[in-house]
Formats: structure tokens, C-alpha cells, sequence
């Protein structure tokens, strides 16, 4: 018998990861670039989330030299370095990775970086190989590389796809010696870069003649890799979503009544004497009968915050491991936590990490999950902190931390605009709409606190009107956890709707800029991804 319930809506790691010393130097550096880059960063990719890079800044000396500390999940990670409009990827690995550059040289150079230490002749070569690829990769015609996969088998696509990504490489090799590891990280990437298109195209077409991943496909995916890069992030990504678009919709499909009773048991604690014996007998292999639905259905209605999540988990892992090998089984239940943690409360949070943490067998996946989820975590205080001081008051603003304000508004439109104009006390305000469920609308909150740096708030007050599907509380812990100076609105999805339409745009994120007295001085504002546009615009009507 399965139970349905469509009508509802630690550490663990085994092992310690490696890590690498990033440190260097950037010569003849002036006061100019300082002011406008004072931080080098160094970033690299968590394989549950390829949309998101693992950054961390290192503030540069007044000589230039820097130096900053990474985790390392797998053997070797590709790596990226960011000053200012200058980047590069490298090869990391366990150890201490030198890079020096020279300012006078850096828009001058074709490969201003100079590696030394750990992997260093790999990563000059690299640099060298990188700058031969800019010049000479030819552009890919996509509707012709289709036509020419059209109706293959996924070996024979593969195939056909090595040889077209692989061209630039071969071109390079004809006259440079290649090192034996950069020809692996190389065609490691292009492995996945290939996969990647695999998954895209049976998931446009839902064909499953290209046996992209279930299960035959494993050899797309190998678990033996020791390479970690953006390519294999992404290829991981998309045989998630070819996963999820092969399992039935959420309707109808439920979990078997054991597994139902083997969450009451772990979860839950305030069950009446009958319901614990028959849950104890349902989770020992007893069969169900119907006069146990209710008791069950009641159990959920009381206690849905807890199980709901619980059972979407174990109701979509049933699903998986009809379709899915072993391997890919272990990567989708990560993945499962890893894409709704910035989506769902604290308490949430914990939950779910307690529960699925230990069902993950891959020990690389373990550590990534848990580097996702400290981070997360990483401020559970403070989000404490500001619950206890904002609950729900409605047209009430509260500071819950140093310049941080939030409020819960019941107005419309215009009203709405004149509440935070009133709250401004005669300052410009600049509005940015936006959503917690929205990764893009999420970034540009976070690139509108970069802004607000440059400005200070004594002329403009940032005003962040936003509207969450889930719930009013992911909204007060993203606050919380990323801390953007400035007044922070709830408001319901129709109130957010409007204020849209009040400023002439389409979707969210969207933005608006007020005057002094109120008035509307700019619908459809630049967003604060371009900056520069943004400081010119508040500039220019302070």
C-alpha cells in the first residue's frame, strides 16, 4: 500500500579535503587599479551547484602581493583568478600555487600570468594554450552540428562531437608538446562539454535513442574523474534536469506506507499511544490496511512543516531509482538538497541535511554538500537574532541590525512608493523589485549592496521591495544572512505585480529611482548588475 500526499503542499564527510595556497604578486601596481580592484579573488566550482562560483577574496598589500587559502573536493580543480577586467583559469591542486603579473603588461600582454610552485609548468602552458584558443576556435554552427546528430546513438554523437569540440586542441598540439596532465584536464572538459550537449538535446527532444544517462549512460559521468571543472559542473547539472523530466509528475505519486512510518518514527514525538504501536508495526514490514489512511493523513496535517519536504525527497528518490544507476542515484540525492537550500527556511534546512547527508555514499559529493550547507548555516545566529526582533509587523519599520530595516507593507502603487519616500526623510531612493526565489533577482540584490558601498546613505536610500512564493521567514534570513544595507519591504506577489507595472517593466528584478519629494524620476532603471550605469544615473539627480 502507498501513502500519497499530493494534496499537501552535522558533519558527515569521512574525509578531510586537500587545499591549495593561492599567493603572488602584481608588479608596478598604481593607486589607480588599487581604488578600482583593492582585491584579487580566486574562485572555484562546487559540483552541486554549477550556476554558483566558490569565490574568496584576498586583499591586495601595498606591494601587491596577496594571498589566499581554498578548499579542494577533488584531486584537481580548476581554478580562477579575477583582478579587474583581467581573469585566468588554472589547474589547483593540494599545495601552494604562485602567480605573478605585471600591471605595466596586463592589457598589453597575450599571457601576462607567470605560474610557479604546484603545477606550474601545466598552468604556464595553459596560459599559453588559452591564448592560442582565443585566437583560433572557430565558431560553432549549431544548427549544423544538429542536423549532423540528428537520429545518432549517443556513441555514435559522442563521436561526432569529441571530433568538432576537439578541433582547437589538435590544432595546438600539431606544434607544442603537450604535458601528459593538461592533455587530461583538457580532454576531460571536453568530455563533459560533450555530455552537456547530450543532456540539452534529449532534453529538448525527450529522446530517449540517445541512452544519454538511464542507465547506460555512465560512461557520460564517470565516477573515477579526478578532474573538477565548470564543464563537468554543467554536465552534472543537466543530467539532473534529463533526470527529473523522465519521472512522472509530482500528482499521484506517493511513498510506500513503511517509509511513511519510518519518518513518523525518526521525526516525530508527540504520537498517542495506538498511533506509536500501529506506526512501529507499519515500519517493522506490516501491510497497511485502509483504516490506517486516516490515522496517517492526521499525523501529516499535524506536523506537514516537518514531513512535507521529507516526503518530496524520499517520493522523488523512489522515482530515481527506477531510471537512474547507483552512481547517478548518489548525485541526485546531493543535488536534491543542494538546489533548495537557498530556497527554504533555517529550521528547513537543518532537517533535510540531517536526513539526506547520510544517505549520500560518494565522499566527494558529502563534502560539497557540506561546504553548501555551512554556508548556508554559517549565519543561523543572526538570522535568531532578526527573527526575534521582526515577526510580522505590518507598516512598521524595524531596524534589526546596524542600517539594516525591515517592514512588512500593506500598500499598493503609488501608496506604496509614498511609504518609502516617507522613509527615505528626504533622501533619493533607489527601488530594486525582486524575489527570494529568483537566482538572477538574487544576484542583484547582492550587486546592489557593492553599490551602496560607493555611495554611502546619506543622499540615497536602497529600498528592496520583495515577494516570496514560500514564505515571509526565507525572506527575513536571506536579509539576515547577506546583511544589504537599507529598507527591506515584504510584500504580497499581487502588491509586487504592481509596483512592477508602476515602473514600467515586465518582469522582476526590476528597478526605479524617486526623488527627494517622491516622485518618480526613472521607471525601468538600470539594474545594479551594470554599476556604472547605476552610480550615473543617482549621480546625475543627486
Amino acid at each position: 500500500m502507498t501513502f500519497f500526499f499530493g494534496q499537501f503542499p552535522t558533519v558527515y564527510a569521512q574525509f578531510k579535503s586537500d587545499s591549495v595556497t593561492v599567493k603572488g604578486r602584481i608588479k608596478n601596481l598604481t593607486i589607480q587599479l588599487y581604488r578600482q580592484s583593492p582585491n584579487v579573488t580566486v574562485s572555484r566550482n562546487n559540483i552541486l551547484q554549477a550556476n554558483r562560483e566558490m569565490a574568496r577574496p584576498a586583499p591586495l598589500e601595498p606591494d601587491g602581493s596577496f594571498q589566499v587559502t581554498l578548499p579542494l573536493v577533488y584531486p584537481y580543480e580548476e581554478l580562477y583568478f579575477n583582478f579587474g577586467q583581467i581573469s585566468t583559469a588554472f589547474l589547483g591542486s593540494a599545495g601552494t600555487i604562485e602567480i605573478a603579473l605585471d600591471a605595466d603588461s596586463l592589457f598589453l600582454s597575450e599571457a601576462p600570468f607567470r605560474f610557479s610552485g604546484t603545477n606550474a609548468q601545466v598552468n604556464n602552458q595553459l596560459t599559453r594554450y588559452k591564448a592560442f584558443e582565443f585566437k583560433n576556435k572557430p565558431k560553432v554552427d549549431n544548427r549544423q552540428l544538429a542536423k549532423r546528430v540528428e537520429g545518432r546513438s549517443a556513441d555514435d554523437s559522442r563521436k561526432i562531437l569529441t571530433n568538432e569540440f576537439i578541433t582547437t586542441y589538435e590544432k595546438y598540439r600539431q606544434t607544442n608538446e603537450v604535458l601528459p596532465l593538461l592533455d587530461q584536464y583538457i580532454r576531460s572538459g571536453i568530455k563533459y562539454e560533450v555530455s552537456t550537449y547530450l543532456y540539452d538535446r534529449a532534453l529538448a527532444e525527450q529522446d530517449t535513442r540517445l541512452e544519454t544517462g538511464l542507465p547506460s549512460g555512465v560512461s557520460l559521468r564517470p565516477a573515477d574523474d579526478l578532474f573538477l571543472t565548470v564543464q563537468r559542473t554543467t554536465a552534472m547539472e543537466r543530467f539532473a534536469a534529463y533526470a527529473n523530466s523522465r519521472i512522472a509528475d509530482q500528482a499521484g505519486r506517493g511513498v510506500p506506507v513503511g517509509t511513511f512510518a519510518t519518518l513518523v518514527d525518526r521525526y516525530i514525538r508527540d504520537l498517542s499511544a495506538t498511533e506509536r504501536t500501529r506506526v512501529d508495526e507499519l515500519k517493522a514490514g506490516k501491510t497497511a490496511v485502509s483504516r490506517d489512511m486516516p490515522m496517517l493523513q492526521r499525523i501529516l496535517q499535524r506536523h506537514q512543516d516537518t514531513l512535507a519536504k521529507l516526503l518530496v525527497y524520499e517520493t522523488e528518490m523512489s522515482q530515481y531509482r527506477k531510471i537512474v544507476d547507483t552512481t547517478g542515484l548518489d548525485y541526485l540525492k546531493a543535488h536534491f538538497l543542494a538546489s533548495i537550500l537557498p530556497n527554504i527556511e533555517l529550521k528547513n534546512q537543518q532537517l533535510l541535511y540531517q536526513h539526506i547527508m547520510p544517505q549520500a555514499t560518494d565522499p566527494r559529493y558529502r563534502l560539497s554538500l557540506e561546504e553548501l550547507y555551512r554556508l548556508e548555516v554559517k549565519d543561523s545566529a543572526t538570522v535568531r537574532e532578526v527573527a526575534e526582533k521582526f515577526t510580522n509587523q505590518v507598516d512598521e519599520p524595524v531596524e534589526v541590525l546596524s542600517g539594516v530595516t525591515l517592514m512588512r507593507s500593506s500598500r499598493y502603487g503609488k501608496d506604496l512608493l509614498e511609504q518609502l519616500q516617507k522613509q527615505a526623510l528626504g533622501r533619493l531612493v533607489y527601488v530594486l523589485a525582486w524575489s527570494t526565489e529568483v537566482e538572477p533577482s538574487r544576484q542583484e540584490a547582492l550587486a546592489a549592496r557593492a553599490i551602496q558601498d560607493q555611495l554611502g546613505s546619506r543622499d540615497v536610500l536602497f529600498a528592496y521591495v520583495c515577494s516570496s512564493e514560500n514564505s515571509m521567514e526565507i525572506w527575513r534570513e536571506w536579509v539576515a544572512k547577506n546583511k544589504p544595507k537599507g529598507l527591506h519591504v515584504f510584500v504580497d506577489e499581487d502588491q509586487l505585480g504592481n509596483l512592477i507595472a508602476t515602473l514600467r517593466a515586465e518582469y522582476i528584478p526590476a528597478a526605479g529611482l524617486l526623488g527627494r519629494d517622491g516622485k518618480v524620476l526613472k521607471r525601468d532603471a538600470p539594474l545594479p548588475s551594470k554599476p556604472d550605469e547605476v552610480l550615473k544615473l543617482i549621480r546625475e539627480k543627486l
